[in-house]
């Protein structure tokens, strides 16, 4: 009887704790903790290297189409691995599979700051390298978004999934402005040393961390052919609506509103004249309005309110890219740029958070792989701006593209209605 008392008034103080930590209330899991700082300190190291890859490029062909490219090039393995990193993610150790992946990008950072160092880099071997990594990075992340579930209760899922996506946010605010920064000061090399220093810190995290090996449903996928696998995967997403029409709109964001960072380099030297610690200033006021949108997503708990900043969001975003494209004062895009991010996070959290929670186990590293396919996409959108961008000039491709991006998710939320009443799907 005492023993049950004590379980009882341990089961509240945790529940009084938990409730006191409000949006981090899954931070309360030492393993969520370990995870988080080891994804945050791969996805600084990415967004780093992605924003000085841009600048180099565009420092060494002044065109804005090869910053675009280079840029699709890094996302388009998300295409064509995302979906085998996913059946990996249900039949492997996830932890492995992270583990992996960050080691692949840190030698491919290590290859970069030396080649720059010593000053051999040449196009072709910017555009081999980014490829490289882009596939360590598909690989890696259907792991990375489908263990969150294994670490943490699954009253604390919304706040897990929120705060994974802060990682992005903290990553685009962090690793822009750092690089930013460092070439600004210590020249091109710099943020790619750093970079291998801070996926140095990532594997130290990953290697301590311990997660139980994921209990698999009644037939083990390790006794199934990859490729039934993958059929079962994309069966269970063809067949559930909600899912599609969730992916859909990932699919939009991505391809025609995501693009325009690819151009932040491009804006930042041609229309605000503001060179690369400028460009620094945009990526992190960016990450920065991620970074409160993450929050205000992980502050719920229910369904209903998520809903209604993921349609805030996919509609808002596309509005606030074409009044970016318009300004030409810097102080204002600022403000601008940390309303796109916002609305950005906004919309991917409660996205990414439905998928999770719909998602069966068993199967979720497969349908967050399918999702993640979207990022892969995002190559159309960035080959169509930059190309736009070569014939009309960033400012009215960049236009265009969100103007598109509004016109789309309107269209898809009258075609799946269910969309508007997602909360009741759960």
């Amino acid at each position: 009887m005492e023993s049950n008392e004590e379980n009882m008034d341990a089961s509240l103080l945790e529940g009084q704790a938990t409730k006191k930590l409000g949006p981090l209330r899954a931070f309360s899991s030492v393993a969520f903790r370990l995870f988080w700082f080891a994804s945050l300190a791969s996805v600084v190291s990415f967004f780093m290297s992605t924003i000085a890859r841009g600048w180099l490029v565009l420092d060494m062909t002044d065109s804005a189409f090869q910053v675009t490219a280079i840029n699709a090039t890094g996302m388009v393995p998300t295409l064509a691995f995302s979906i085998f990193g996913g059946v990996m993610a249900d039949r492997m150790n996830r932890r492995t599979l992270m583990i992996c992946s960050d080691i692949m990008s840190f030698l491919i950072v290590v290859v970069f700051f030396v080649s720059i160092f010593l000053e051999v880099v040449e196009l072709w071997q910017i555009f081999l390298l980014t490829l490289i990594h882009g596939i360590a990075f598909a690989l890696g992340m259907p792991a990375r978004a489908a263990i969150i579930s294994s670490l943490v209760d699954k009253k604390h899922i919304t706040s897990a999934v929120a705060l994974f996506t802060i990682v992005f946010s903290s990553g685009q605010m962090v690793g822009p402005a750092m690089a930013g920064y460092l070439i600004n000061a210590y020249g091109m090399a710099s943020p790619f040393m750093l970079a291998v220093i801070i996926l140095a810190i990532a594997l130290f995290f990953l290697f301590r961390l311990r997660i139980p090996v994921t209990v698999m449903n009644s037939q083990p996928e390790q006794n199934i052919s990859i490729w039934e696998s993958l059929r079962q995967g994309f069966g269970y997403v063809i067949h559930t609506r909600i899912i599609v029409g969730l992916i859909l709109m990932g699919v939009i964001t991505t391809v025609f509103a995501l693009p325009y960072q690819t151009l932040l380099p491009v804006f930042a030297r041609d229309v605000l004249d503001v060179g690369a610690s400028g460009l620094g200033w945009l990526g992190g006021l960016g990450g920065a309005g991620s970074i409160v949108g993450s929050i205000t997503v992980a502050s719920f708990s229910s369904a209903r309110p998520m809903k209604f900043l993921m349609l805030i969001g996919s509609i808002g975003l596309g509005t606030f890219i074409i009044l970016f494209s318009l300004s030409t004062i810097y102080l204002l895009s600022l403000v601008i740029v940390f309303c796109v991010g916002f609305l950005f996070q906004i919309f991917m959290a409660s996205n990414f958070t439905f998928v999770q929670l719909i998602a069966p186990d068993h199967i979720r590293g497969r349908v967050l792989s399918i999702r993640m396919i979207a990022f892969g996409l995002s190559p159309i959108g960035m080959i169509l701006l930059g190309t736009s961008a070569e014939m009309f000039g960033p400012s009215t491709a960049t236009a265009g593209t969100g103007a598109i991006s509004v016109l789309l998710i309107v269209v898809l939320l009258i075609a799946i209605p269910i969309l508007k009443r997602v909360d009741r799907s759960l």
